[in-house]
């Protein structure tokens, strides 16, 4: 019961904010799915002409078949990767709300994702490091090791 209330509840927020059932969740785009990015940390972000590369600790569910036990001390398993978007036609970008801080081992911190989603063909993606709408394709997640 809870569940269909939550998601009527979620169609009428979506019509009123005028995007109608064209809004897709990041855990519906290829390779997405068994991540939590809400708690994900943005390291780096990088823009080249066509292409826009997040490099990012991405927290992995337990279905993921990456995932292991996290270490001791942490609440969850982080694996090191980079979010591309690649073949951009538009790009707006603003903020930041804040520089990026130093983290413990001394590498910059941009925070994590507030929001990533597609909406009418836009990826939405806000943080403390600002708030892009990307024109591109489907985002590409990559492990670095």
């Amino acid at each position: 019961m809870a569940t269909s209330l939550h998601a009527a509840a979620l169609a009428i927020t979506r019509r009123l904010n005028g995007t109608g059932d064209r809004m897709r969740d990041y855990w519906t785009f290829p390779g997405f799915q068994d991540l939590y990015l809400e708690d994900s940390w943005v390291l780096g972000i990088s823009q080249d002409t066509n292409q826009l590369t997040f490099v990012v600790d991405v927290v992995l569910r337990e279905s993921h078949p990456f995932y292991q036990p996290p270490p001791v001390g942490e609440q969850y398993c982080y694996r090191r990767g980079r979010i591309r978007f690649e073949e951009i036609t538009s790009l707006s970008w603003t903020g930041p709300s804040a520089l990026p801080a130093v983290d413990a081992v001394g590498e910059l911190d941009f925070g994590s994702f507030d929001e990533f989603e597609e909406r009418d063909g836009a990826y939405m993606i806000a943080g403390d490091f600002g708030r892009l709408e990307i024109f591109s394709h489907e985002p590409i997640l990559e492990f670095l090791d």
